[in-house]
Order: structure tokens, then sequence, then C-alpha cells
């Protein structure tokens, strides 16, 4: 936990809840947020705004917040809460009369979720709520999360999806948003293609069934109405909002992003078709086309596109920042820091790797270049 925050629960009790506040979007400190394989693939039906509440708290958790919880210094879990600032930038309100109006329902609904986790092959079974509490007064939300999922919600382990959030909250609907962040789980390229999916597994994950497991609508039992309604609707959106991705289509049927699969003349199965780019790639071939075209990419534009590199960063990939462009970042950190982005712990531990392997490529290509010139004069 750092200093700031230490500094807001000095002078609570012993026994009282710690109380994370987030007063400006900077304070979010994340340009996404990670969800557990758990919670990605859980039974849950939510509204797109219960979905980008539940995508705020995640957007603002971190693991060092909890620290004096599981260390048995409090007995309380951490409530989070967010300003009127704060929830006027998440949602896109106009003013702060449309936060009462548009967050109350969704909040009150929040507050009786429960997650399902199922186990058919152990014929195990879990339910358990999202959130002790949700309030809201004075303009500012209060959320405090359910201490029993701490393990889903910091994704400690079992993998997870790491969601841009700017990108999930522009996607409109709910089940759109349930796709999406299916997807990000499998960012690596070992996956750009997902196994196939049943569609009992799909009823459940798209959260379209009761607790009793049966369909809370009964026309999505058939395939054809499951596949217009839902998977199409949702594959185009993604494919409007999300620049990372490509839907592949189905060599046989045509269809974009999924490949409908077949028992004789029965679908009883659906794999999406898709493939993540790689986002320092894509920001490298963004750069060397305006150059191409005669477009010379500004210090600040290119400042952005490697904040974005080193957001992603992955060891040894071709389209990793050079050593300039490092340089270039940094001296532009005032402006950077003044349009919102943030230069966590995080970020600044990937910018250190991004660093090294660059001076290390650096180093390497004098030492093959001066090995070459050696040769050469032989």
């Amino acid at each position: 936990m750092n200093k700031g925050e230490q500094l807001e629960h000095q002078d609570m009790d012993d026994d009282s809840a710690l109380m994370i506040t987030t007063n400006k979007s900077v304070d979010l400190k994340s340009t996404f947020f990670k969800k557990s394989h758990n919670l990605v693939f859980s039974q849950l039906s939510l509204s797109p705004v219960m979905h980008d509440i539940v995508a705020l708290f995640l957007t603002r958790l971190h693991k060092d917040h909890w620290v004096p919880f599981m260390n048995g210094e409090q007995i309380h879990s951490p409530t989070y809460s967010f300003s009127s600032d704060v929830l006027k930038d998440w949602f896109g309100f106009s003013d702060s009369k449309q936060q009462y109006a548009t967050l109350v329902l969704p909040a009150e609904r929040l507050s009786k979720k429960s997650i399902g986790i199922k186990d058919p092959k152990t014929k195990k079974f879990s339910f358990t709520s999202l959130f002790k509490r949700i309030y809201y007064e004075d303009g500012v939300l209060y959320i405090t999360p359910n201490d029993l999922l701490i393990n889903e919600y910091l994704a400690i382990s079992g993998g997870h999806s790491q969601v841009p959030h700017r990108n999930f909250r522009n996607i409109k609907t709910e089940h759109a948003k349930r796709l999406y962040t299916m997807l990000c789980r499998y960012k690596n390229d070992a996956f750009s293609v997902f196994h196939p999916q049943k569609l009992s597994e799909l009823h459940a994950y798209f959260g379209l069934l009761d607790q009793q497991g049966q369909l809370k609508t009964k026309s999505y039992g058939l395939v054809s109405k499951f596949i217009q309604r839902i998977i199409k609707p949702s594959i185009n959106l993604i494919n409007k909002n999300e620049p990372f991705i490509h839907f592949l289509t189905d060599e046989k049927s045509g269809n974009l992003g999924y490949e409908a699969i077949k028992e004789g003349r029965k679908i009883v199965a659906i794999r999406f078709l898709f493939k993540w780019e790689n986002p320092q790639l894509a920001a490298k071939n963004e750069a060397e086309e305006r150059a191409k075209l005669g477009g010379v990419i500004s210090p600040f534009e290119m400042a952005k596109l490697t904040f974005d590199m080193v957001s992603h960063f992955s060891p040894n990939d071709p389209g990793n920042p050079t050593v300039g462009e490092l340089n270039n970042m940094m001296s532009l950190t005032g402006q950077l820091l003044s349009e919102g982005f943030v230069l966590d712990t995080e970020f600044m531990s990937n910018f250190a790797l991004a660093m090294s392997e660059a001076k290390n490529r650096d180093a390497l290509n004098s030492l093959n270049k001066g090995a070459v010139i050696e040769h050469h004069d032989l």
C-alpha cells in the first residue's frame, strides 16, 4: 500500500474497514482490469451498467489494499469509494443529476447478485454473493466486496482476462461484454482459435440460465435464435470497438467470427474464430505507415504509441520500443499525465524491462556491426 493510501486510513480504528478513495480518474492507475478465469466463466447475468460498475471496482482493485485484511490486521474487507467526478468520466454522465437515476437500480440488483461456479465432472457447485454492500451518498458510490471472493477478485490463481476498460465500456450490450471478456482470456497466439463451446456452456456463460439451470428465455433454446440474437450481434459490436482483435471467416459457411459444430445435422457447439494482433507491432506499423505517407508522427503521438507498447510489453517481441522511443516518452510524461495516462508501479516495471531489452539490443547490434566491419577489413 502506498504512502498516500496509508494516510487515508491512519485515523481509522483498527476494527474499521479500510476506505480506498478514488477522487479523480487518474487514481484508477490502469488502462485495464483483471478478471479471474472463474469469474469470466461463471454463471452470472448482468446489465451493461452493472458490468461497468464491476469493471470500475476491478480497475481500482489492487492486492496491496488487502494486505491488512489477509494478514489479520483488519477484520473487515476494504470499501472502495468513487467520487462524482470519477463516475461522470466512467459512465459518461453529462451532469451529477444523472448519476442517482442511472445507478440506483443496477446497484440494488448487484447487491443481491451471486456468482455461480459449477463443475459437472465433480458434481460441485458454489453460489457466492458478489458484494457485501453498495451504497450511494452525496454523489459518491461506495462498494464493499465480498471477501469470500478475494482469490477470484485478485486473480490469484487459475489465470485471468486482462480487459481494456475503455473498449469494454464502449461495448454497450451485456452479451457482447461477456464475449469480449472471454476472448480477452485468450490473447496468447496459442489460443487465437477458441476451442469449441457446447451450447449448454454458452447459455451459462452468457447468463441465460436461472439457478435451476433452465433457460430464462425459452426461445434461446432454438440455435438459430441464439446465434442471431446473441452470437452475431456480440461479434459485430466487439469488431467495431476492439482494434486489436480480428475475427476470422469460417470457410464453409462464410460466417464471421464463429463456426457451428455439428453432429449430423444438429448444431451442438460453437467455436469462436479470432486472432489478437500484437499491439506493439500494430503501434510500430502505424508509425511506419504514417512515415511512408509523408505524415511525420509528432513526438507526443509517438509517446502515446510507446506508452501502449510498454503497457502491453512482452519480452523479445519484434515491435518492442527502442531506447530513443522510450526516452522520448519519458521526456513527455507531463503531457501524458495531463491527459490521464498513468505511470503506475506495474507500468514502470514494464518500462524497466523494455529499456533493458532495448539497450541490450543496441549493444548486440553494435557488436554485430563491429564484427562485420572487422571482417570486411581483413
